[in-house]
């Protein structure tokens, strides 16, 4: 009985040691996956979300700049046609313009084409209303070349991290 005690009491040990060596090996295999999972996302930069029409889009970083490429190009694309049909008498209407309308110059296709659209007749309108007014409300003239400010495009965007 006391031989029986003994081996039994080894095996406890035995199975002790084992198990701690697995927790051990799991706890490693966490790590090694977790820091695999930042090394992925620090890989594609930073992650961002955009909500429109109620739907939540998920972007990397190439994306979200993607999008503020649409709001700038639409405005400079947009101060230029309200320039344009105010110097030529034309009556205001931003939605007359087929680039307004298309809503795709500039575009590239690592983004849904639609939010680039939206983002681009954004900015697109508000660039036409400059220009058409021949003031600078959204924007600013960078020596012959005409910007949009960069806290209205952020106020359009409406880009958060996560």
């Amino acid at each position: 009985m006391k031989r029986l005690k003994g081996l039994f009491a080894i095996s406890i040990m035995g199975l002790a040691v084992a198990t701690g060596a697995f927790a051990q090996d799991r706890d490693n295999y966490r790590g090694d996956r977790n820091d695999s999972y930042r090394q992925q996302n620090q890989d594609q930069g930073e992650r961002w979300r955009v909500r429109r029409n109620g739907r939540y889009y998920n972007l990397r970083q190439n994306q979200a700049e993607m999008l503020r490429q649409a709001v700038n190009e639409g405005y400079r694309q947009g101060f230029q046609a309200g320039r344009s049909d105010r110097t030529g008498r034309h009556r205001s209407g931003y939605m007359r313009s087929s680039i307004y309308r298309e809503g795709t110059y500039g575009y590239d296709s690592s983004v849904d084409r639609r939010l680039y659209q939206y983002y681009f007749q954004q900015g697109f309108q508000k660039g036409y209303n400059d220009g058409y007014s021949s003031r600078f409300r959204y924007g600013r003239d960078d020596g012959g070349s005409v910007s949009i400010l960069s806290n209205i495009v952020e106020s359009i965007l409406g880009l958060r991290r996560y």
